[in-house]
């Protein structure tokens, strides 16, 4: 905006200054006061102890502590993990070791029963080389009331004949609270007239029989008879038992 031209009024000299140069005074002056404000403020912090580039160093500090956590704590994790992964194959380990030592432990059990099977065989302990019973088991079978008797012949090595015969096998046990006594053709899977199991070896026989309970019955025992025409009969009862197969 142009100069305005001085006016003359009797003794005085009236001059009118341009707007922005009064703006530009007004801007300058809050702009001091805020600056002078805030030195001063800064001041009064300095004075009860604060200090602006200390709290810039202590933040740098915290800063570079939380970075070497987070290392330590990504370190840590790595560490945790690792263990785990370790224990994880020491279990599994274990459980191998457990398992093999178990599958060695059952493996001598079973060698075990069949070098006493075999002694009985060659040299009975108590001296008898006759016709006998060396194992007698009740097995499951594959459904309700179904089972398997399981049934070992042997005579002793000393005697080099063929022995044969027949199996009485007699089921004892209670129905409708009454004693009953259940021969092998009536509880036979497969139905037996006369209710005998043959045999014929000179060493041993193994003799199974698939039996089915009727409804009621409860059985308590078995009662084995073994007949031959040139030995006295050889009889035994068993608890019943059923066992596992193996």
């Amino acid at each position: 905006m142009p100069d305005f031209a001085p006016l003359r009024t009797g003794a005085f000299v009236i001059r009118q200054h341009p707007t922005w140069r009064r703006r530009a005074v007004l801007i300058g002056g809050v702009l001091g006061g805020l600056i002078a404000f805030y030195l001063m403020y800064e001041w009064g912090r300095f004075e009860g102890g604060y200090s602006k580039f200390a709290e810039i160093q202590h933040r740098r500090e915290l800063n570079a502590k939380i970075e070497t956590l987070q290392d330590e704590n990504e370190k840590l994790r790595a560490a945790v993990a690792a263990a785990e992964l370790d224990r994880k194959v020491e279990n599994k380990a274990y459980a191998d070791v457990e398992k093999n030592l178990a599958d060695l432990q059952a493996q001598v059990l079973k060698h075990r029963e069949q070098l006493t099977f075999y002694r009985g065989i060659v040299s009975p302990e108590d001296g008898i080389g006759g016709l006998r019973i060396q194992r007698f088991q009740v097995l499951p079978g594959a459904a309700d009331h179904h089972f398997r008797l399981r049934l070992v012949l042997v005579q002793s090595m000393r005697q080099e004949n063929v022995v044969s015969g027949s199996v009485i096998v007699q089921l004892e046990g209670v129905r409708d609270n009454k004693p009953v006594q259940l021969p092998l053709s009536q509880a036979a899977e497969t139905p037996r007239a006369d209710g005998q199991l043959p045999f014929q070896f000179r060493y041993f026989q193994n003799l199974e029989q698939d039996i089915v309970l009727p409804d009621g019955f409860e059985p308590r025992a078995v009662t084995v008879e073994v007949r031959t025409a040139r030995m006295d009969p050889v009889r035994e009862s068993y608890p019943w038992q059923v066992q596992a197969e193996g």
